[in-house]
C-alpha cells in the first residue's frame, strides 16, 4: 500500500551586514547593464521563489531607519537588470541594545515596521526589548534581491537576517 507524506522543509536564515547609506537619501534605482552587487548602503543576495522573510538588527538605536527592497530581473533582449521596489518600510529600533549575538556581536534590533510603499507583511515584535519582529515580502520571481537603508541619522552597520519560504 502506498502512502504519501507531506514534509515541511527547514529553512536557514543566512546573514548579509553592510553600512546604511547617507542620511535622507533614496536610492536611485534604474536599468542597467550591471549586475546588482553589494555596496554601502545596500545588500544583494538570491531571491527565493516565493517569498522572503528579513530580520533585521543594527549598530545604533537611531529612533528610525528606512529600509528599500528591491527586486532585480535579467533582461535577455538588452542584456540588462531591471528593478522593481517590492517594499518600502520604515523599522523603529529597540531601546535596548542585545550583546553577544552570534554573528552579529552587539546590536539593537526592529522593534515595528510602518510600510509606506509596496507589499509587504509586517510583524511586529511582542516588546521594545527582545522584539522577535519580522518582515515577509513577496519576492515576485525575481532573480536577486537588494536591501537598501539608510537611518534617519548616521550611518550605522544594518545586519540582515533573511530566509526564503
Amino acid at each position: 500500500m502506498s502512502y504519501v507524506t507531506l514534509t515541511t522543509d527547514a529553512k536557514n536564515f543566512h546573514l548579509a551586514s553592510f553600512t546604511a547609506g547617507t542620511a535622507g537619501t533614496a536610492p536611485d534605482k534604474k536599468l542597467t547593464a550591471t549586475k546588482p552587487v553589494s555596496a554601502t548602503g545596500s545588500t544583494v543576495f538570491g531571491a527565493s521563489l516565493n517569498y522572503l522573510k528579513l530580520k533585521i538588527y543594527s549598530s545604533a538605536n537611531t529612533a528610525s531607519q528606512n529600509f528599500y527592497v528591491y527586486g532585480w530581473n535579467y533582461v535577455l533582449e538588452s542584456n540588462s537588470y531591471v528593478p522593481q521596489l517590492l517594499a518600502y518600510v520604515v523599522g523603529t529600533v529597540s531601546t535596548t541594545q542585545q550583546t553577544s549575538l552570534p554573528g552579529i556581536g552587539s546590536a539593537y534590533e526592529m522593534t515595528s515596521w510602518t510600510l509606506s510603499q509596496g507589499d509587504a507583511k509586517l510583524y511586529n515584535g511582542a516588546s521594545v526589548t527582545t522584539p522577535g519582529g519580522f518582515i515577509l515580502v513577496d519576492t515576485l520571481g525575481c532573480e536577486y534581491i537588494e536591501v537598501f537603508s539608510y537611518a534617519s541619522s548616521g550611518q550605522p552597520t544594518i545586519t540582515v537576517l533573511y530566509a526564503g519560504v
